[in-house]
């Protein structure tokens, strides 16, 4: 039974890792639109200390590097989850099994 459950993790793991880079190459190559969580639009309206006020204007190249951060924080977090999993796959693969013959019998049993 652990070698199976430890063979089904791998596997798990194994699809998160390859999942993860197919989602990356798919979103870099256009196929899939990049997650949009941040649209700053607009000005950032400052008030300085002589009651004068200083406008600073959003370039569109903030909001991209916004989302790509979390979109790369996702990517290694799946990764990340993928590895785990499949370190616990492989470790359950090769856990030695007792043999059934080796094992100590009790007194009185």
């Amino acid at each position: 039974m652990d070698k199976k459950t430890g063979y089904l993790l791998l596997a798990l793991g194994a699809a998160f890792i390859i999942g993860a880079s197919g989602l990356l190459l798919a979103t870099f190559y256009g196929g899939v639109a990049l997650p949009q969580p941040f649209d700053m639009t607009g000005d950032i309206n400052i008030t300085l200390s002589n009651n004068a006020t200083m406008s600073i204007p959003m370039p569109p190249q903030i909001n991209k590097a916004a989302n790509l951060s979390v979109f790369f924080l996702l990517v290694f977090v799946l990764v990340g989850a993928g590895a785990r999993l499949g370190g616990l796959g492989v470790k359950l693969i090769n856990k030695e099994q007792p043999d059934k013959a080796d094992t100590p019998v009790k007194p009185g049993a």
